[in-house]
């Protein structure tokens, strides 16, 4: 049986991504340490973005304007934008 080698570009959907491993393993087509490593790769890849008030609120803290209130601002910070409706 020849190999060949294919690439797919998926979407950052942990689910999807998991379900296209279970039918590979399902299949044959990949060992489950195979699976494994992928999935590793795969979750070090995706990282959660901080929001633009989460990083607004660390610069202000790095730039001193918070004298070391940087949680305090990032909670007012998160009701504020939890509050907020036009």
């Amino acid at each position: 049986m020849a190999q060949r080698k294919l690439t797919i570009t998926l979407p950052r959907s942990p689910e999807l991504i998991n379900d296209l491993f279970v039918f590979l393993l399902q299949r044959g087509l990949i060992s489950e340490k195979d699976m494994h490593s992928i999935g590793k790769d795969h979750t070090a890849a995706v990282k959660k973005k901080k929001s633009r008030w989460a990083l607004a609120a660390e610069r202000l803290d790095v730039e001193g304007f918070l004298d070391g209130q940087g949680d305090k601002v990032k909670g007012l910070i998160r009701d504020f934008r939890e509050g907020f409706a036009l």
